[in-house]
């Protein structure tokens, strides 16, 4: 804003008719208002605060457990198109980080850790859980149903009994089937039992006891969970499983709890659970081979005790103890042959079984050849294999279902391979058969020999046949048993515990930092939505830059809100910051029009209410303080006002004159008790008063007035309620507009610019009164420099409005 000649186009002030965002302005308009951002904050973090005593601590414990990638034996010869990529496309380190968070899993360790009963101290805002700490053991009876969802209380100040409560308003009943029901306000309220003894009723059959005998008296609450309950807890978002490096097969494994010890014990229990699967299924296929090799020892067993039996009876009963020479080359020859041709049977029979298990897909009793001494290496791969995706499907099938991607490629190997076992055991199947054919055919030859021993020889010779053949099956059946039991037990976890879990579990604070900037966001972005919904809806003038920049008159003062009983401030309060404002007006004028020279004003506004009179007496009471002979014209005769403030009668003035009932200026202009300072009231109210104000006799009148007077200023009626104004506008030097804040709508705005732009009223001016304390100061002072800030006697206000700073007048 700057200063231009008076007759240029824009009168006084140029104002740029950019609306651009002034960061500035925008910050001034919330810092004002920082009283109650503090308390806003306070209160949000207050209540973050409280928040937290009501939210468990959080723990993350952590471990780290080796995968170990094996290699496949099905790149020993690729019958199925399986070996290579196909194969090592499936990642056994993402399946087995699955199995971690898999149900079957956690149930198996949690049946091993005491987690079914929790135990808690009552404190002033929550219980707190206390793991191993609790002097009580509450047993529970899972045969019988059990109240669990909800705190239960143990209390008691004797040895010999406890009382039990629930607190809680509703529970849910755990039925042994697996059934809940939502059981409210039961009805166990204070009963009595004695400790060490399983006590029953509707709800619950446990069993307390108290395992420190010196503790008298103690309160402490109990909390059962039922296993369902457990997985689903230590299955979810809080179990956390990852590979640490994803070219590497070592897996992260951490656990949020909310005690450190408690998820310590659980992710340690989980290791060695996996690793005891781990190992039985190794052992599964040696287990097989036992037992198959078992059954048929049994057999075996009982053939040889009976023909050892026989044996000895017909030596006994013959007297024969040896065979000849000849006879010995024979059964030497015939026991290589027969012990020959009953493992080739053996082995057939075992290509049968597997047969049959490959039809009817049952994986899970297979046993491995080379556990029964059948050295084919590509039986052996495809067998192995074979189990091996088996096992895979099974641990898919705990976290997966059949129709999962996973399971169904799982399933198509299964399938390939199933058909590549049946194509090999076709071959080995008639091999088997012809090496049979030869044995026994050359049995045969060595048994027409036979015929030409001694009879007594020939029997002896049968017995021994079937005593050899016998041993020598039993002898090799215990040779597979006892390499298999050795397998069995000499088998370790390829997979292995990089780091257990231990103490030095990382407390979580994100829950309480949350809630603090929860609630520090929430302590400023209430007010500031507040505030800003505020200004957004308000139609009325609150922003003095914001409206400055709208008006194409320019601003020429601000003046601040009357704290005084009186309107006549500048003659009453001289010292005040209002009266400081009116000189800056005066002082303004002067620089519109120079002080040598006469000026008539003129002062309205929109509508009744936005302080017209009041700055219309004001001013004109600084000119007069100025030693400018002063009048001020009450021209609105509708509701006229001024006689009132200066405590004179309003029974002739202006009307009585136009209407022409009294033509003497010198008596309907009436002296006030100030020096240069006169008054003409607006008079009577007359029928007509807008015709009176646009006849000449009204426009002579004011040249009259103007050649006796420095300064005369009109106290017209509100611009926007009546026509006549604006032709008074017209006889005028400059006009004052008047425009209130918080009072005045901003469309007020638009009618003072469309006055200049379109009306052609080029000498207007504004006036923003009545603006709010906080809203301003008086021209860079602080405060305590003005009378009204010095009779302030609130320590709070006075702090507070040390805040309040904004654009000077």
């Amino acid at each position: 804003m700057k200063l231009i000649p008076k007759n240029n186009s824009e009168d006084y002030l140029e104002e740029s008719s950019s609306m651009s965002f002034n960061l500035k302005d925008l910050f001034l308009r919330y810092l004002k208002y920082w009283p109650y951002f503090l308390l806003s904050m306070v209160l949000a973090l207050g209540a973050a605060y409280m928040a937290n005593k009501f939210v468990h601590p959080q723990y993350k414990v952590d471990s780290k457990f080796l995968i170990k990638e094996e290699a496949s034996n099905m790149d020993i010869l690729d019958l199925t198109g399986l070996a290579e990529g196909n194969f090592r496309s499936y990642n056994r380190t993402s399946n087995e980080a699955i199995m971690f968070k898999a149900k079957p899993m956690a149930e198996d360790a949690l049946r091993r850790l005491d987690f079914d009963v929790e135990y808690y101290e009552n404190g002033p805002f929550i219980p707190t859980e206390i793991y191993n700490k609790s002097p009580i053991k509450v047993e529970v009876d899972w045969k019988h149903p059990q109240m669990t969802g909800g705190f239960i209380s143990i209390s008691w100040n004797s040895l010999n009994s406890y009382t039990l409560k629930f607190n809680d308003d509703s529970y849910t009943l755990h039925d042994p089937t697996g059934s809940n029901l939502l059981i409210e306000n039961p009805n166990l309220i204070g009963r009595k039992f004695p400790f060490d003894k399983w006590i029953e009723t509707e709800q619950c059959r446990i069993k307390v006891v108290l395992l420190n005998s010196n503790q008298q008296n103690g309160d402490y609450s109990i909390k059962i969970r039922p296993m369902s309950s457990l997985v689903g807890q230590f299955t979810g978002e809080n179990l956390q499983v990852w590979p640490i490096n994803p070219a590497g097969s070592v897996l992260g494994i951490s656990l949020v709890c909310k005690n450190p010890q408690k998820g310590i014990d659980y992710l340690n229990k989980l290791m060695d659970v996996f690793l005891e699967q781990e190992l039985k299924e190794k052992n599964r296929l040696a287990s097989n081979t036992v037992d198959f090799i078992d059954s048929q020892i049994s057999g075996v067993a009982d053939s040889l005790v009976f023909i050892e039996n026989r044996l000895q009876n017909f030596r006994s009963r013959n007297k024969t103890y040896n065979i000849g020479t000849e006879g010995s080359t024979m059964f030497s020859h015939l026991s290589e042959l027969e012990t020959a041709l009953s493992q080739e049977k053996f082995k057939k029979e075992y290509y049968q079984n597997l047969k049959e298990y490959l039809v009817r897909e049952d994986y899970n009793e297979i046993v491995m050849p080379s556990g029964l001494g059948i050295e084919d290496p590509i039986l052996n791969s495809l067998i192995e294999n074979l189990i091996t995706m088996q096992t895979e499907k099974s641990r898919l099938l705990s976290t997966q279902t059949e129709a999962s991607p996973a399971v169904r490629e799982v399933n198509r190997k299964i399938r390939d391979l199933n058909g590549s076992v049946k194509e090999v055991l076709i071959n080995v199947d008639k091999n088997a058969d012809l090496v049979i054919r030869n044995l026994e055919n050359r049995i045969a030859k060595i048994e027409e020999e036979f015929s030409r021993l001694p009879l007594t020889e020939q029997n002896l010779l049968r017995i021994q046949r079937q005593f050899a053949i016998n041993e020598s099956i039993y002898t090799f059946l215990l040779q597979r048993r006892a390499e298999s039991a050795i397998a069995m037990a000499s088998n370790t976890t390829s997979n292995k515990v990089v780091e257990y879990a231990g103490p030095g579990a990382i407390p979580i604070t994100l829950p309480y930092m949350t809630n603090f900037v929860m609630g520090g966001f929430a302590g400023f972005a209430i007010p500031f939505v507040i505030i800003t919904l505020f200004y957004a809806f308000n139609q009325k003038i609150k922003n003095i830059n914001d409206t400055e920049k709208k008006l194409a008159a320019p601003l020429l003062s601000q003046i601040g809100h009357n704290r005084f009983k009186s309107n006549l401030v500048v003659l009453k309060e001289p010292s005040s910051g209002i009266t400081e404002a009116f000189r800056a007006l005066k002082t303004n004028i002067h620089f519109i029009s120079p002080k040598e020279k006469q000026v008539t004003i003129a002062i309205t506004s929109s509508i009744s209410g936005e302080g017209k009179t009041f700055c219309a007496i004001n001013l004109a009471s600084t000119f007069s303080l100025n030693n400018k002979k002063t009048i001020l014209i009450g021209c609105d005769m509708r509701k006229p006002k001024i006689f009132g403030d200066f405590n004179i009668k309003n029974n002739i003035g202006l009307s009585s004159y136009l209407s022409q009932q009294n033509e003497n200026l010198s008596e309907i202009i009436q002296p006030s008790k100030y020096k240069n300072l006169d008054l003409l009231l607006a008079g009577p109210t007359p029928p007509n008063p807008a015709e009176l104000l646009v006849n000449k006799h009204f426009e002579k009148l004011i040249q009259k007035l103007e050649l006796e007077y420095d300064v005369v200023i009109l106290d017209t009626p509100p611009i926007g309620l009546v026509s006549e104004t604006l032709e008074i506008l017209h006889l005028v030097d400059l006009t004052v507009f008047i425009l209130r804040h918080n009072f005045s709508k901003k469309s007020f705005v638009n009618e003072v610019n469309n006055l200049k732009n379109k009306m052609g009223i080029k000498n207007i001016y504004t006036v923003l009164n009545d603006i709010a304390r906080k809203d301003m100061n008086y021209g860079g002072y602080g405060y305590g420099y003005y009378k009204e800030d010095r009779n302030r006697k609130s320590l709070f206000n006075r702090i507070i409005g040390n805040s309040h700073r904004n654009v000077g007048i």
